[in-house]
């Protein structure tokens, strides 16, 4: 049996916390087999004494060795300190020269020497018998904000690190208030966008039909068109249909393409009479996905042929130069992802896990044969890439002819699966064998498992952050503000080892201070606000950092409440926060009112008998009447409005709910459409798979018809509250 004492030190270095509370208040220590199996995801394991002796060694004693960290974050301006990186020498060293070179990205250069028995001395260790010294290089305090290349020489030394350097805080856009002064409070429509239905939509809402959806909220005088994840998900499982499960945080999913808005949509559109396929798709209530995925895909690969027809390579046309500047700006990130479709599609879907093992590692000699002799149909998932980019920059382009403060207001999932694209390229940069999740609460006793792998926070840094520099981007991309989801991940995260149950579960700590750095810098180059969504269990202080982070908090309506079930007044929610009734995850206000949530869950077994289905029932009761009183004390309700489903003017309740969100003074308050058209279909039911139709319901009225006069005067009453 290893030592104990010697494991705990170990996951403690690795950032494992020792124990974790419940919501209840129940204490939970962490168990060494957990221990063990989140050390071992993270690299280092310690299932023997010469595992943990090895282990230990390496995470104490290499990063003195090896000079410098494996990357450095700075904050510069304002208040921020003088920077300075750490660097590492060997005493009987330290009597020589020291000379830095800092290589910016713009092309400017620093440099300077010092004696490094000179620097300031922080820490100090003995490795083999060899005394090693910490110290603190100061760097100049005027290095542009960006991601810069830092070179240290000694005598016994030349190593090198990236150096990224980020602002104070996020990104804050003119209209908010600077130091609490001014600004103005705006607010959006958020939507799903699969669910849009468009006169020539091909069964699934598209980026077409986004473009027209926001011309609709520009008519309202909302500054933002909000929408979930619009990541790749998988062409050939289409069951698979959770924007919060995707293949890839990086790439779009190409199902969004409007084909009839491809540039080569008129040279093929005689060619294929897909009428009858598409009017059985239209129809329905929900998205056929197998069948739009069949339907979408023979038409892109039409239509990609026509392309590199009309368009060859080294032709010069407008329309390739602009494909071939797509290919090389996105990378071997882009080439690599392209590659993963068209594998997945030669093994017919059939799960990584059980392709040949050759396959599963991109740049595998047998990859790299695979992609050459399947190079057309590898480019063919390069150009829908290219197509699903611009045409959501059409869609972003009419937020700013409509003048929308925000505009598009995108939403990035808290991981990926297992066996997506993401995980494929950039395997090591996850964790093996753990998931994310929850700890127990009164909703889930068990905890929660999500199913997706972790970024490693140990790997992560040793790569320079570069998947989740690149996931950031990607994610901004058209965007005047992103939702991250669980952003609380940042500072530590909740981990699953696979098989276990959430009880089972630690959490590990992030660098928090990088990855804040990194999402201030890349906030402000691509000027897009950000939400966090600071649902559930919250590190204490996390808040607060949040704010100095210039980062909006996300209040639902349902959790601004005292513990005695009143609600918040308006005017105590936080300035800096977005605001919203209800998520994805919630019932519709309509929904919601109705009961009829409460009646599918016992439909669908997620309320087990007749007792806890009254018993919900009841407590929902409890719910409208302090509802309906939050309502009547803003006067937004009449004293005598029906605390029950029966007789209740619903449209006049949704309103009033929505009046008093616009009156709180948090900056961003958003409007979900199908509260606005009042449907009372839930999004998704979190905890089921197939028992429900998560992801796929479509709403009842078409783009064009938004416009309706309940619609424009619901909005009307929001915008006035807003102004």
């Amino acid at each position: 049996m290893v030592d104990q004492n010697q494991l705990h030190r170990l996951a403690d270095l690795a950032g494992i916390e020792l124990d974790y509370w419940e919501v209840s208040g129940q204490h939970h220590e962490t168990s060494d087999d957990t221990r063990r199996a989140i050390l071992a995801a993270v690299g280092y394991p310690a299932d023997t004494d010469m595992e943990l002796a090895d282990s230990l060694a390496r995470i104490e004693d290499d990063p003195w060795r090896k000079g410098l960290e494996p990357v450095t974050a700075l904050r510069v301006g304002q208040q921020c300190s003088q920077p300075a990186v750490n660097v590492s020498v060997r005493e009987r060293d330290a009597g020589g020269t020291l000379t830095w070179f800092l290589d910016c990205e713009d092309g400017q250069r620093f440099d300077g020497s010092v004696i490094a028995s000179a620097l300031p001395i922080i820490d100090r260790r003995t490795i083999d018998g060899d005394v090693y010294l910490r110290l603190s290089l100061a760097l100049p305090d005027d290095v542009a904000y960006g991601y810069h290349t830092l070179r240290i020489e000694t005598d016994a030394l030349k190593v090198s690190c990236p150096l990224i350097v980020a602002p104070p805080s996020g990104y804050r856009p003119d209209w908010m208030p600077k130091d609490g002064v001014g600004g103005r409070r705006v607010w959006g429509v958020a939507c799903q966008l699969y669910a849009l239905r468009g006169v020539h939509d091909w069964g699934i809402g598209d980026f077409g039909d986004l473009g027209a959806f926001c011309d609709e909220v520009a008519k309202w005088g909302g500054s933002a068109v909000g929408l979930s994840p619009l990541h790749a998900l998988f062409l050939c499982q289409t069951e698979r249909t959770s924007p919060y499960s995707p293949s890839s945080r990086t790439f779009l999913n190409p199902l969004y393409i409007d084909v009839t808005a491809v540039p080569e949509w008129p040279d093929v559109a005689d060619e294929l009479d897909f009428s009858a396929r598409i009017q059985a798709v239209q129809s329905g209530d929900q998205v056929a996905y197998g069948e739009v995925a069949a339907l979408k895909t023979e038409a892109l690969t039409r239509l990609f042929a026509r392309f590199e027809k009309a368009h060859p390579a080294n032709s010069g046309s407008p329309r390739r130069l602009a494909y071939d500047a797509f290919v090389a700006l996105s990378g071997r990130a882009l080439q690599q992802y392209a590659l993963f479709e068209a594998v997945q599609e030669h093994f017919a879907a059939t799960p990584v896990h059980a392709w040949p093992p050759e396959y599963k590692d991109p740049n595998s000699d047998v990859c790299v044969a695979f992609a050459a002799e399947h190079a057309t149909r590898v480019s063919f998932f390069t150009y829908l890439q290219w197509e699903a980019d611009r045409q959501l920059a059409l869609a972003a382009a009419r937020c700013d002819d409509n003048d929308m403060a925000i505009g598009l207001y995108r939403d990035m999932a808290v991981g990926v699966t297992v066996d997506g694209a993401d995980a494929w390229i950039d395997g090591d940069a996850y964790m093996d064998g753990v998931n994310v999740g929850a700890p127990p609460d009164p909703i889930a006793p068990a905890g929660q498992d999500w199913g997706l792998p972790p970024f490693n926070p140990i790997r992560l840094r040793e790569l320079g952050y570069a998947p989740y520099i690149q996931m950031l981007r990607a994610n901004m991309r058209h965007a005047g503000a992103i939702r991250v989801d669980h952003i609380m991940w940042m500072q530590k995260i909740f981990c699953i080892p696979r098989g276990k149950d959430g009880r089972e579960g630690a959490y590990i700590r992030f660098p928090k201070n990088d990855l804040f750095a990194i999402l201030a810098l890349e906030s402000h180059r691509n000027r897009c606000l950000i939400v966090g969504e600071d649902l559930g269990t919250v590190p204490e202080g996390f808040r607060e950092r949040m704010e100095a982070e210039g980062i909006l908090s996300y209040r639902l309506l349902h959790f601004q409440r005292y513990a005695d079930g009143l609600f918040y007044r308006p005017e105590t929610y936080p300035k800096l926060a977005l605001t919203t009734a209800a998520s994805h995850d919630f019932p519709t206000l309509a929904g919601y009112w109705s009961g009829e949530d409460l009646l599918m869950l016992a439909d669908i077994g997620l309320i087990a008998n007749d007792e806890e289905l009254k018993a919900r029932q009841a407590q929902r009761a409890r719910d409208r009447e302090l509802l309906v009183a939050a309502l009547i004390d803003q006067q937004l309700l009449a004293k005598d409005f029906p605390q029950t489903p029966d007789g209740a003017d619903v449209k006049a309740l949704i309103n009033a709910i929505h009046r008093f969100l616009a009156r709180s003074p948090a900056a961003l308050m958003m409007v979900n459409l199908e509260d606005i058209i009042g449907t009372t279909r839930q999004i998704n039911v979190p905890g089921t798979v197939d028992q429900y139709p998560n992801w796929s319901g479509r709403i009842e009225v078409e783009i064009d018809r938004l416009s309706g006069p309940d619609q424009v005067a619901a909005a009307a009453l929001v915008e006035a509250e807003r102004s």
